[in-house]
């Protein structure tokens, strides 16, 4: 059985597009890291001129995939500067495996924060759970 990195890679080169994984492994945490925080896969297509990020996984994750990369500002700064973004959710369907392809174009992400607030510093003395018996 493939995984569905795999399966979406041979997707898209079947296209046209350049593809490539672009998450990263982070052995000391054991974890993985996606680009920017919501991309697995990267794919380039120099005849239709197309930049695209892509999150890959089951069919049953899509809308968790999409709010997970909507709420990243990253996601909002990459479609301004003229990128596209997929999530591709796969699933079997007798003997085939089929891709729900979602894109995210900037009107539908709405209000997204750019910049974090600053966090506030606390004053020194002021600490939760701290309690004085005078």
């Amino acid at each position: 059985m493939t995984s569905p990195t795999t399966r979406s890679l041979t997707y898209l080169r079947r296209l046209g597009f350049v593809a490539d994984v672009c998450e990263r492994w982070l052995p000391h945490v054991n974890r993985r890291r996606d680009l920017l925080g919501f991309a697995d896969l990267v794919a380039v297509h120099a005849r239709d001129r197309v930049i695209m990020l892509i999150q890959v996984t089951t069919a049953g994750h899509v809308s968790h995939r999409l709010g997970k990369a909507k709420a990243r500002p990253e996601l909002l700064a990459w479609l301004k500067a003229g990128g596209a973004f997929e999530v591709h959710g796969w699933e079997r369907r007798g003997d085939a495996w089929t891709c729900r392809c979602v894109g995210v174009r900037p009107d539908d992400l709405g209000d997204v924060l750019l910049a974090a607030p600053r966090h506030r510093r606390r004053r020194r003395g002021s600490r939760q759970g701290e309690f004085s018996f005078a």
